[in-house]
C-alpha cells in the first residue's frame, strides 16, 4: 500500500500543480481582458448614477473623552457597486466567477468622515484589495480608525446613554452622479464597547444635504452607548452617602454641654469639605457646559443638607449659650411641649444652718473686752464664717448653672432626635431619587445627532 502511494504521489502532485497553474493563468487572462482600455479615473455609470450599497460590519469603541467631546473607534464598512466595464463570461475562463485585485486598479467611491478630528485608513492602497465578480459587481471592505466629534448629553450622568455618529459624505459627487443605499448592519456584525461604555446597538441612517444648490449623500453610523455606572457608584456615590449619613448622625447626636456641640460643627464643616472634593472630581470629568449632571445635583443636594444641619447645630449652640449665660431655665410650657418632666427647683443652701453663726452678737460684745486674745479669736471666727458663706454661695451658683445646662441639654436632645430623623430621611430620599434614574428606559434615538 505504501509503495502504491509512493508510485502515484508524483502523479497527484503534477495534477495539483497543473490545476493551480491553470487557475493562475485564467486569472491573468481575465485581468488582461477586462482591464484593457479600463480607466479608473472615469465613473462607471452608463445610464443614471452609480448605485453604491454600503453598511458597517465592525465597530469597536476605543475611548470616549467626555470633557473634549471626542469618541475614537475602529470601524470597518463594506461597499458594493457595479461596473459594467469589468464583466466577463465565466465559461470562457474555466468557470471562474471572481478575482481579487489591488484597490488602486479600479474606481473607488470616495467618501470622507466630515465630523472627524482624525481619520486613518488601516490599509494603504497597495495593501487593500477589492473583489471582482463576473457580473461586474465589486466589493470592498474598508477598515478605518476614526476620532469623531460626539455631542455629550450629561443630564443623566452616570446613568446616561449617548448617541455618537460617524458621518460620511461625498466631497464632490452629487446624487445625480452617485447614489448611496445605506443598509442596517447584518446580524453577524461585530460591535463592542470598552471598560466604561457598553455598545448595545448601531444604527445606519441615510441622509442628504444641500450645498451650493446640489444634493449630496450623507451617511451616519450611529453608535448607541450606555455607560457602566458601577465605578462612579462605588467611588463617588457610596462615599458621599456614607459621609453625609455619618455627618448628620454626628451633628444631631445629643450632647450634655457646649463642648460636644462645638465638635459637631467641626465635623459638619469637615464633611462639607470632603463632599466638595468629590464634586470637583465629577466636574473635572464632565464638559464645561450649562447642563449639570445628575450626580452633580445629588452631591449638591447632600452638601445643602449637611450645610443646613451645621447651621441648625450652630443655632442650637448660640441659643443654649444665651439662656445659660442669662441663667434662665426652660419654661414649663416648653417642657410639656417636648414631653419632658418638669424640673424641681433646688433650694439654696447659702443661709442654711445660719444658727451656727449666732455667736456674732456675742463676739460684738466681747470686742470691747480688754482681753486681746478674745478679740482676735472673734475676728478670726467671723472671717471663717464669711469665707464659708462665700464658698457655699459659689457652690450653689455652680450647681444652679449645671442644672440649667442639664435642663437645656434635655430640651435640645429632643430637637436633635427630631432633626436626626428628618435629615436622615431626606438623605435616603435623595439617594433613592438618584438611583431611580438607573431603571428608567433607554431614551429614543434623537433626530438631530450632530
Amino acid at each position: 500500500m505504501f509503495k502504491m502511494i509512493q508510485r502515484f504521489f508524483p502523479l497527484f502532485s503534477l495534477l495539483l500543480i497543473n490545476e493551480t497553474m491553470c487557475v493562475h493563468n485564467e486569472t491573468t487572462a481575465i485581468l488582461n481582458d477586462i482591464f484593457t482600455g479600463y480607466d479608473k479615473r472615469v465613473l462607471p455609470f452608463v445610464q443614471g448614477p452609480v448605485l453604491v450599497n454600503m453598511t458597517i460590519v465592525l465597530g469597536i469603541l476605543i475611548e470616549l473623552k467626555e470633557n473634549q467631546q471626542l469618541a475614537a473607534y475602529v470601524i470597518s464598512h463594506t461597499q458594493r457597486w457595479y461596473d459594467n466595464r469589468l464583466i466577463w463570461d465565466p465559461t470562457k475562463y474555466r468557470g471562474q466567477r471572481e478575482v481579487i485585485v489591488p484597490q488602486n486598479m479600479v474606481w473607488i467611491p470616495k467618501l470622507f468622515v466630515y465630523n472627524s478630528l482624525e481619520s486613518k485608513d488601516m490599509l494603504t492602497e497597495n495593501r487593500a484589495d477589492v473583489r471582482l465578480y463576473s457580473n461586474g459587481r465589486i466589493k470592498i471592505n474598508i477598515p478605518q480608525y476614526v476620532q469623531a466629534i460626539c455631542r455629550i448629553q450629561t443630564q443623566a450622568f452616570p446613568f446616561d446613554c449617548q448617541f455618537c455618529a460617524v458621518a460620511l459624505a461625498s466631497p464632490l459627487l452629487n446624487v445625480e452622479e452617485m447614489v448611496v443605499n445605506a443598509t442596517q448592519p447584518p446580524r453577524d456584525s461585530y460591535f463592542t464597547g470598552n471598560a466604561e461604555w457598553f455598545l448595545f446597538n448601531v444604527t445606519v441612517r441615510h441622509m442628504t444635504f444641500e450645498e451650493e444648490g446640489e444634493s449630496r449623500v450623507e451617511i451616519h453610523y450611529i453608535f448607541h452607548l450606555q455607560r457602566r455606572p458601577i465605578y462612579y457608584i462605588t467611588v463617588i456615590v457610596a462615599p458621599t452617602f456614607l459621609i453625609s449619613a455619618l455627618s448628620i448622625l454626628g451633628i444631631f447626636s445629643p450632647g450634655s454641654n457646649d463642648g460636644p456641640r462645638n465638635e459637631k460643627v467641626s465635623l459638619g464643616l469637615g464633611s462639607l469639605l470632603a463632599m466638595t472634593v468629590l464634586l470637583g472630581i465629577v466636574a473635572g470629568a464632565m464638559p464645561k457646559s450649562n447642563d449639570i449632571p445628575l450626580l452633580g445635583y445629588y452631591i449638591l443636594v447632600v452638601i445643602v443638607l449637611c450645610a443646613v444641619a451645621v447651621g441648625i447645630s450652630m443655632a442650637f449652640l448660640a441659643v443654649s449659650r444665651h439662656y445659660i449665660h442669662k441663667e434662665q431655665m426652660p419654661s414649663k410650657r416648653l417642657l410639656r411641649f417636648m414631653f419632658l418632666n418638669e424640673y424641681r427647683k433646688r433650694r439654696s443652701t447659702v443661709f442654711r444652718g445660719v444658727h451656727n453663726y449666732r455667736f456674732s452678737q456675742e463676739c460684738d460684745d466681747l470686742m470691747y473686752s480688754k482681753v486681746p486674745e478674745i478679740q482676735s479669736i472673734c475676728m478670726m471666727m467671723e472671717e471663717i464664717a464669711d469665707s464659708h458663706r462665700s464658698m457655699r454661695r459659689k457652690a450653689d451658683m455652680k450647681a444652679n448653672k449645671k442644672l440649667i445646662e442639664r435642663e437645656w441639654a434635655r430640651v435640645f436632645a429632643r430637637f436633635d432626635y427630631f432633626f436626626l430623623v428628618v435629615f436622615e430621611t431626606l438623605n435616603l430620599s435623595a439617594l433613592a431619587v438618584f438611583l431611580r434614574v438607573a431603571w428608567l428606559p433607554t431614551p429614543e434615538l434623537r433626530e438631530q445627532i450632530l
